[in-house]
This record gives C-alpha cells, structure tokens and sequence, in this order.
C-alpha cells in the first residue's frame, strides 16, 4: 500500500484530481486508477508517461513500484 500513497502524493502535489492527470495523459480514467489502486502494475512506457507528466526522474516512479520486489526491500 506505501506505493498507492507514494504514487497519489505525486500526484496530487501537481493535479487536482487523479482523473485531470489521466486526462493530460490521454488516458481512460480508470487505467490510471488501477494503477493508483495497486490493481495494475505500470508497463514502462506507463512509467514514462507518469514521470513526463508528474515531471519526476524516470526512476523515481520506477522505484515506487520495483521497490517491493526487489529481495531486499
């Protein structure tokens, strides 16, 4: 769950709504809330498209989702 709260902090800290990003994004709506939800793991190009929008570092939104993953937390 840390990574839905990371993501949504981003997020917020630059939209308004979670659906005015999906929007700059050109996406559905609801592909960016299964993502915000944790129900959807982002593709890298998903990943791209966050970082561009939420002007973060590429990696910066890859860790929040690899960093369960990794063995070593």
């Amino acid at each position: 769950m840390a990574k839905v709260y990371a993501l949504r902090s981003l997020i917020y800290a630059k939209y308004d709504s979670e659906a005015k990003l999906a929007a700059d994004l050109g996406w559905p709506r609801q592909r960016l809330n299964k993502i915000t939800n944790g129900t959807k793991e982002p593709d890298l190009d998903e990943v791209k498209a966050l970082a561009d929008k939420l002007e973060r570092p590429f990696s910066e939104i890859a860790f929040i989702f690899l960093n369960d993953k990794s063995p070593i937390g």
